[in-house]
């Protein structure tokens, strides 16, 4: 059993090593996005002032003059003393940038092309290789790595169960030949590694395959299936006429007079007509567990029901629905802070270096058996 095993892991190593490499080694870079960019990004950071802060409908405004008007699809607000932004892309048109602007002066402080920004590269290489129907090839590739780590421990899994012989299972021989070494690396650390790989796949199999997501949500709700509702605006006439605030403006502050403890909001611009308003809220920055979703029609302001079971407030939520709304959080160790990010980097990084090493080890017995072979019909010869 554990030939035929060891033979399913080598082939599926050689099939999508290059592709887990890359996904890993850039999960590995993405960990520390946003620290990073506020390290070498100062325009990201504004001077608070309280009572001040310009809503949604004109830094909308701002950001359409100042990129010539581009569409504004989304507005966000992370902190208070982080600049607001405003994303610009549409589906027919070939721009995808961001706009930091100071909601309380309505200074422009930066306008971002994201198709050249390192970290949204790296993003997109990480989900889908930049590359059409990207997505689906690396969903197989990591649905076939936790196939593999299953394999590798149960290869690891020592035979022989004397104490020395199990103790050599979990530390590697530094001073062994670079093959002992190499084996070390790819075994030792890809054991210890596998234990948290495992949430990091299936988190990320969550959004590959709606099958798996369905499946899991089955048994961790114990038997009902996710409810995922489209919310539409009913088109009509009234256009809100009785205020001079914007529908934007008004049902962004609804939800901050609903919530004191809000510390950023993400407001949906509706592109068309039966859009809906989508704002969603957070009480922490860099985690996205607790986020409230709230949708408004865009002609009434009637809040929609939240049937979604992964949107709504985040209080009316089941245990199911709450550990589904972690899924990024876990994802990305951020769920531990910044500590779960260091594991998680130093975990991406072993990652990145067992396609490697698994690839070096079959490269060693391939030449080893070659040169074994040659022997056997030299001897022959003779």
């Amino acid at each position: 059993m554990k030939k035929l095993i060891s033979k399913l892991h080598l082939i599926l190593g050689l099939v999508s090593g290059l592709i887990v490499f890359i996904v890993s080694i850039t999960g590995c870079i993405y960990t520390f996005e946003h620290e990073i960019q506020e390290l070498t990004q100062p325009y990201r950071f504004v001077k608070e002032v309280k009572g001040k802060v310009l809503p949604p409908s004109i830094i909308k405004e701002i950001a359409y003059k100042a990129t010539d008007g581009m569409d504004v699809q989304r507005i966000y607000y992370e902190t208070p003393e982080n600049a607001s932004m405003a994303l610009h892309y549409a589906d027919d048109a070939p721009y995808f940038y961001l706009t930091f602007i100071d909601q309380y002066t309505g200074e422009v402080l930066k306008i971002k092309n994201l198709r050249t920004d390192f970290f949204t590269v790296i993003l997109y290489l990480h989900i889908s290789l930049l590359l059409p129907n990207g997505e689906l090839i690396v969903g197989i590739a990591t649905l076939v790595f936790f196939i593999m780590l299953v394999s590798g421990i149960v290869l690891w899994w020592p035979k022989n169960k004397k104490k020395n012989a199990v103790k050599q299972k979990f530390k590697i021989k530094w001073n062994g030949r670079w093959r002992r070494k190499n084996y070390d690396l790819h075994s030792v650390l890809g054991f210890y590694a596998a234990w948290v790989l495992l949430f990091t796949i299936i988190t990320g199999l969550i959004w590959s395959f709606e099958w798996f997501e369905n499946s899991l949500y089955f048994i961790a709700s114990g038997g009902d299936t996710p409810q995922k509702t489209t919310y539409v605006s009913e088109v009509s006439s009234n256009n809100l006429t009785n205020s001079s605030l914007p529908a934007i403006d008004r049902a962004w502050y609804k939800v901050l007079e609903d919530d004191t403890t809000i510390l950023g909001t993400t407001i949906y611009i509706p592109q068309k007509e039966t859009d809906p308003i989508k704002i969603y809220s957070s009480p922490d920055y860099g985690t996205y567990g607790k986020l409230d979703w709230r949708y408004f029609d865009q002609y009434s302001l009637k809040e929609l029901s939240d049937k979604n079971d992964f949107s709504g407030r985040y209080q009316n939520a089941t245990t199911a629905q709450k550990i589904f709304r972690l899924n990024y959080d876990i994802h990305t160790g951020a769920i531990l802070g910044i500590t779960g990010k260091f594991i998680m980097f130093f975990i991406s990084l072993i990652s990145a270096s067992l396609p490697i090493t698994g690839f070096l080890l079959w490269l060693g017995r391939k030449k080893k058996k070659k040169g074994t072979l040659t022997k056997d019909r030299s001897l022959e010869l003779v």
